[in-house]
């Protein structure tokens, strides 16, 4: 890559599903990887879900979340990336509209990844992912937002 364009990123998913909680024992040995450029951006995923795969077969209580779930299974990732001088992206987070607590673990979360300096992405939206747990498409013929999306744009920027 680096023959041909020395000023463009490279993006690094993280290994098995790129947990940003199980960062140190399955991606750890990305730190090894060599950019001439030193232009690598580090990617992890984060749910909250209590296998955090983001598939949120439960409830809230069966699941075993708190509050501070996502700022614990980021915190791994976060750390890392400070301890080798990496930059780093969230690639995907996702929280169920089905109970108001998730949404306060969203909330610290993304007051987390604000405060370390972290972009990410939210997991999904479109069309395709109307009726998708996870999704901030908008419902009603794009009238009603789902509950997340306020939450997305409180924090619509790192500071």
């Amino acid at each position: 890559i680096r023959k041909n364009d020395t000023q463009t990123p490279i993006i690094v998913g993280g290994n098995h599903w790129s947990s940003a909680d199980r960062w140190l024992d399955v991606s750890d040995d990305l730190k090894y990887l060599y950019d001439p450029a030193h232009n690598l951006i580090f990617e992890a995923h984060v749910y909250f879900d209590e296998d955090g795969s983001g598939v949120y077969r439960r409830s809230y209580d069966e699941e075993k979340a708190n509050p501070y779930i996502g700022v614990e299974r980021a915190r791994p990732f976060v750390k890392w990336l400070k301890e080798h001088n990496f930059k780093g992206f969230i690639g995907e987070y996702g929280i169920p509209d089905n109970d108001e607590r998730w949404m306060i673990c969203l909330d610290h979360f993304l007051a987390y990844l604000q405060e370390m300096k972290i972009n990410g992405t939210y997991w999904a939206a479109g069309a395709k992912w109307n009726n998708y747990i996870l999704s901030v498409q908008p419902t009603d013929n794009y009238k009603t937002d789902k509950p997340q999306l306020k939450m997305l744009q409180k924090y619509l920027n790192t500071k």
